[in-house]
């Protein structure tokens, strides 16, 4: 039974190159065909911007939070 198991995992090749790496790929490229020049500078900034967006709605999760225990604090006391 382990000799199964260990042939199986020496059969399984481990590609350089993901098959999701792959799909995004072929989503740009034909985003690319589709709408040009356009769809990749939006995609830039996309990617560019995502930490910025994701820093800030974190904050304003966080604010909102806090008001939102402030006062039900200070309505059930």
């Amino acid at each position: 039974m382990r000799s199964i198991e260990k042939n199986r995992k020496q059969r399984s090749t481990y590609l350089p190159i993901s098959i999701k790496l792959v799909v995004k790929i072929a989503l740009v490229a034909l985003g690319f065909c589709v709408w040009g020049t356009g769809f990749i500078w939006a995609l830039a900034g996309f990617y560019l911007a995502l930490p910025v967006l994701r820093g800030i709605l974190s904050c304003v999760l966080a604010l909102g939070v806090v008001i939102a225990f402030m006062y039900l604090m200070l309505t059930f006391l």
